[in-house]
């Protein structure tokens, strides 16, 4: 950190400030939702503020959903029908359907989270619960002699569940945040007059973050930039990062069934979204002149609705194999962001005196679009001898470089955004694999279920996923109830805030261990 010429501290003590509030909110926007930094994308991809490839990337990621069936058996439905989750995966799994359902289940998802950073490790657990799917099937005969038989699926399934939590702290004896808010006002280039005008005397609220910093006395001009008022070390430092939330889809699909041989299939998905996510960060002076300390709360709030459309066929190639394909068109979401920010200061007593301990920036919202990647599966499901089961296995490709961000009324924001996208982010080819056993009415399942790494950072961190589950069931004339259990563990980093110098700032590397445990039950009608 950079000695500090207090003139702005001073300045507080003989005068007042003058507000003139203009309307800022896309830079806003920007600025603030650079402290929400996942995967240190900022230090790797040349955008201008935050990169909501990010967002697009956190809104695609699948893993196993739908009933307890078909996570139990690692998602592998591609080729296999009959099932509440072909309204979602290949709806023409459908067309196998010989009586109508009704279904839904529940999930229970355990989270245990291990982060380390700066040395320090730091652990937590959480837990939470919620709708899987819900679905209801209504098969019919067909018509004609070729079409044998069709059936319409309406579901709703639960597609990713963002509940996630985590902690990091540690000493830091290289930067503060501090230096983040001082090279952010640098770069911005304006002047203290005008970091004034942002600023409301009576409301304690400024228009742009860089003001809320200035007037927090935690930055303060100095030789044609901005130096942090803080110079000592070390610097205690800790935080919390709590998300919430999850991604639905309704589904509205048919399925139809030719000469039992060939079944096909197509639906409409309605997605709707609902995150948040809350980062708490807070530094200590222990050796301090000017502050014991600070504390900061961003508070990111998003929501949106999208469409897309799937198609699938499934080939009877004789009585033990089966051949599915499907393909769901990128995902066009329209998402409406709300963010807040503070800050509050504990300064030392007598070092200077303001009206307001804690400073808000005005909230506001920003309105954009995302586009979620193209995705296609090929499976073949077999027919186990005896009528004991069967055994399937698919491979899905997901063209995560295909995402696109878009401002309707910035171009080339647009744009460079996409370039980040082509440059941060890598087409991948999942593998999903499953199998059931069969003993009356009893079933034993199993499923591994791989999730390819998708970032391209060069960071040496492997982010990829590897899903292992299992599950039982009991199937009746009447009714059928499942239960299944998947469990994984997976990588994946945070920077409180980023510098123009990698080696002054720090990241945690988090380790994380999601558990989760579903119930299905149904009825035939």
């Amino acid at each position: 950190m950079l000695n500090s010429s207090f003139s702005h501290v001073i300045k507080l003590f003989f005068g007042e400030h003058k507000t003139d509030f203009k309307h800022m909110k896309k830079l806003l926007f920007y600025s603030i939702i650079l402290f929400l930094v996942f995967e240190n994308t900022t230090a790797q991809v040349n955008v201008s503020g935050h990169f909501y490839g990010e967002d697009a990337f956190k809104f695609s990621q699948y893993s196993n959903y739908g009933s307890a069936r078909t996570a139990g058996m690692g998602g592998a439905f591609t080729a296999l029908g009959g099932d509440a989750s072909n309204t979602f995966i290949n709806p023409a799994g459908l067309a196998f359907y010989n009586k109508s359902e009704f279904s839904i289940s529940t999930v229970i998802r355990s989270l245990n989270t291990s982060g380390t950073y700066l040395g320090n490790n730091t652990t937590r657990s959480s837990s939470n619960a919620g709708l899987g799917q819900a679905t209801v099937v209504i098969s019919k005969p067909g018509k004609g002699t070729k079409q044998k038989r069709s059936a319409i699926g309406i579901s709703y399934n639960t597609l990713v569940n963002f509940n996630n939590e985590f902690d990091y702290s540690g000493s830091n004896n290289r930067s503060s945040m501090m230096d983040y808010f001082a090279e952010k006002a640098t770069q911005r280039g304006v002047n203290t007059t005008v970091l004034d005008s942002e600023f409301d005397t009576n409301t304690g609220f400024a228009q742009t973050p860089t003001a809320m910093y200035y007037q927090a006395y935690m930055i303060d001009a100095f030789d044609g930039g901005y130096v942090v008022v803080e110079p000592s070390f070390p610097v205690e430092q800790k935080g919390t990062v709590s998300e919430n939330g999850n991604l639905g889809q309704l589904n509205v699909s048919y399925g139809s069934n030719f000469n039992d041989r060939m079944y096909v299939g197509a639906s409409l998905g309605l997605q709707t979204l609902s995150y948040n996510m809350v980062n708490n960060h807070n530094e200590y002076f222990p050796n301090g002149m000017i502050f014991n300390g600070f504390g900061t709360v961003d508070d990111l709030i998003i929501s949106g609705t999208g469409v897309n459309v799937t198609l699938g066929a499934i080939y009877r190639v004789s009585r033990i194999v089966r051949l599915g394909v499907n393909v769901t068109t990128p995902t066009a979401m329209r998402l409406k962001e709300t963010i807040y920010s503070s800050v509050q200061i504990d300064q030392k007593p007598g070092t200077f005196k303001t009206n307001f301990n804690t400073i808000e920036t005005l909230p506001g919202d920003f309105n954009y679009k995302i586009t979620s990647p193209l995705r296609g599966n090929v499976g073949v499901s077999f027919m186990l001898p005896k009528k004991i089961g069967m055994f399937s296995v698919e491979a899905e490709y997901v063209g995560y470089r295909n995402m696109g961000v878009n401002d309707k009324n910035d171009n080339v924001w647009s744009s460079e955004q996409k370039r980040g996208i082509q440059d941060y982010y890598k087409n991948v080819v999942n593998f999903k694999t499953g199998i059931e056993l069969r003993k009356d009415k009893m079933r034993l399942r199993g499923g591994v279920n791989y999730l390819a790494d998708a970032i391209n950072d060069g960071s040496g961190v492997d982010r990829s996923k590897l899903i292992l589950s299992g599950g039982l069931g009991y199937r009746g004339a009447r009714f059928f109830a499942d239960a299944a259990y998947s469990a994984n563990s997976f990588n994946s980093t945070f920077s409180p805030y980023t510098l123009s110098n990698p080696e002054n700032f720090a990241s945690s590397l988090v380790t994380n261990k999601v558990g989760s445990l579903s119930f299905s039950l149904g009825m035939f009608f």
